[in-house]
């Protein structure tokens, strides 16, 4: 009885520590590439079979320099996204919800 509850602290312990933590450079491509993919989605609705594969945009890589708390779930990160092979500096608005980081507006 005593390993179950030391296990069971343990991992609350664990759960809990990255509630709190800012998000990975994986994070932040998850989260972007999401924005990226609803954007493709967006064009690809609104233009139908015009849209040709160089009009959509992929996301390649995101190198986070740091991050901001904002409030306990969310955090301004100056990220460096490399987006069609060009390189794009900027700060992005992360929120921690139920389905992970999500990119949101300032």
């Amino acid at each position: 009885m005593k390993t179950y509850a030391f296990t069971t602290l343990v991992a609350a312990i664990f759960f809990l520590s990255g509630c709190n933590s800012e998000p990975s450079d994986q994070d932040i491509y998850t989260a972007m590439n999401k924005v990226v993919a609803q954007t493709n989605a967006f064009m690809k609705s609104m233009a139908g079979n015009a849209v040709t594969p160089d009009m959509l945009r992929t996301l390649k890589s995101v190198k986070k320099h740091d991050c901001e708390k904002l409030s306990d779930k969310s955090y301004k990160c100056n990220v460096t996204a490399v987006v069609d092979n060009e390189k794009h500096t900027a700060a992005v608005v992360l929120v921690m919800t139920d389905e992970g980081w999500q990119v949101v507006d300032k």
